[in-house]
């Protein structure tokens, strides 16, 4: 799909970026390129786009070299996500997601439908954010936007650079979450560039690190963690990373591994809706914000059902308000205590008010089935 051909590129201060590297993605991989600063990965991402070209050496794709393509028609077939989002604030979601399929003079009716899709996918509601500004969104809501922008025009290729890091630890590991859970579904082939290794290790098929311009070590992330190819490798993952293949033990791990998403609705939300909400998300409850995300209760079926005929009513109105929760630093043995004694099956993490996610009984089972595993695989 990509491939480069004894790429190097040298700065006209004479910096070496890259040295003669050569790799190639397949078709529908997810490739993590990661390495310290002045390693090279993202001067290597935006090769593929051509916004930095080569010095010497020929980029690929699909078998035909990219420098023989025009950049403008090049950029607008490959999606790119950025770290600082770069939705433009003069535009409402819709039309920041349209945008690239608008500037390839797709009709309306091609692309609208396929923008209501993608935002389904990543659980924000066109009928209520598809109106709204950027700024009228959360970090985390806007970054969701930024990766289903680049998805609009059904790119085959979609570049990440470092998405992800400006976002808080929940947020990330739930974007993190999303992206594993979308590219199941399209299998695209993405190049993602990251600083932080445990991304790298959960999201990645193959893992690039790279030093000084050139390529240490490519391999699945597995392989990687048993079979670091030097000491660089070993220093870069971390002795504990490492440690903890050879350990094998169940201690739980901070409570940020164990929060998922929550399914959210707003406090002025009907009753019919906000039934229609939990038929399409096949949850039972809600958990119920205001318009800054700040954590209100929760709202059960079961409330909603029986006072269903009192058309005047909002969550706002038959919401449970005296719901334990979590703060963000707090233990996980906490959080297990507090789940198993919880009547809604989950606890909510909130941070200065605002909510960031939810611990369930599931994630927790999934963590230790997962440790379990592992355990096997060494046996």
């Amino acid at each position: 799909m990509i491939e480069f051909k004894e790429v190097s590129k040298t700065f006209q201060d004479g910096f070496k970026a890259l040295k003669k590297i050569t790799f190639k993605v397949e078709e529908g991989e997810l490739l993590v390129l990661i390495g310290p600063s002045g390693s090279g990965k993202s001067t290597t991402m935006k090769m593929i786009n051509r916004l930095i070209e080569p010095t010497n050496g020929v980029v690929e794709i699909e078998g035909k070299n990219i420098a023989k393509e025009d950049p403008v028609q090049l950029r607008r077939s490959i999606g790119y996500v950025i770290q600082h989002i770069g939705l433009l604030p003069h535009m409402t979601i819709k039309e920041n997601v349209s945008l690239v399929p608008r500037l390839k003079k797709w009709k309306p009716e091609q692309y609208m439908d396929k923008v209501n899709e993608l935002m389904e996918m990543v659980g924000l509601d066109p009928g209520t954010f598809g109106d709204r500004f950027p700024t009228e969104l959360s970090g985390g809501q806007q970054q969701r936007i930024g990766v289903i922008r680049a998805l609009a025009a059904e790119p085959k290729i979609i570049l990440f650079d470092e998405p992800f890091s400006a976002l808080d630890p929940i947020s990330r590991e739930q974007l993190q979450d999303e992206l594993i859970r979308l590219q199941q579904e399209i299998r695209k082939t993405i190049v993602f560039v990251t600083h932080d290794m445990d991304e790298a290790l959960k999201i990645a098929d193959r893992i690039c690190i790279m030093k000084d311009g050139e390529i240490v070590q490519l391999d699945r992330p597995e392989n990687i963690l048993r079979h670091p190819a030097n000491e660089f490798v070993r220093n870069f993952i971390g002795e504990d990373r490492l440690n903890e293949i050879d350990n094998n033990d169940f201690s739980l791990p901070k409570l940020r591994k164990l929060v998922v998403a929550p399914v959210t609705a707003l406090h002025f939300r009907g009753l019919a809706e906000s039934l229609k909400l939990m038929r399409r998300k096949r949850v039972d409850s809600l958990v119920v914000v205001d318009n800054k995300d700040n954590f209100l209760g929760i709202a059960t079926v079961w409330e909603v059902t029986k006072r269903y005929k009192e058309e005047e009513l909002t969550l706002m109105d038959i919401m449970d308000s005296s719901v334990e929760t979590l703060q963000v630093n707090d233990s996980s043995e906490k959080a297990v205590q507090l789940v198993s004694e919880s009547k809604y099956g989950y606890v909510p993490v909130i941070e200065q008010g605002i909510i960031k996610g939810i611990v369930t009984r599931s994630s927790l089972v999934e963590y230790i089935a997962e440790k379990i595993g592992e355990v096997e695989e060494e046996a």
